[in-house]
C-alpha cells in the first residue's frame, strides 16, 4: 500500500465534509428552528469533530508509513 492512497482518502473525506457543511448552511437559510439547531449541535458538530480527528490520524499514519518505506526501502 502506498502512503499516497491513504492521503487521497483523507482528502476526499475533507472535501466531502466541506460539501456537507456548505449544503447544511444553505439548508439553515430555509430551516432555522430549535429542531435544526438541535440537529446541528448533536449530529453535525460531533461528525465534524470526528472527521477532523480521523483526518489527523490519517496524516499521522501517512507520515509513519512514509518513514517506514524510506527506512526499509520500497522494494522489500
Amino acid at each position: 500500500m502506498r502512503p499516497s492512497n491513504i492521503t487521497a482518502g483523507g482528502a476526499k473525506l475533507q472535501h466531502d465534509l466541506k460539501a456537507l457543511r456548505a449544503r447544511w448552511d444553505q439548508t439553515r437559510d430555509e430551516w432555522d428552528d430549535a429542531v435544526s439547531r438541535d440537529f446541528e449541535a448533536k449530529q453535525l458538530v460531533p461528525l465534524e469533530q470526528a472527521v477532523a480527528q480521523a483526518i489527523h490520524g490519517i496524516d499521522d499514519l501517512h507520515q509513519f508509513l512514509s518513514r517506514m518505506i524510506k527506512d526499509i526501502g520500497p522494494d522489500e
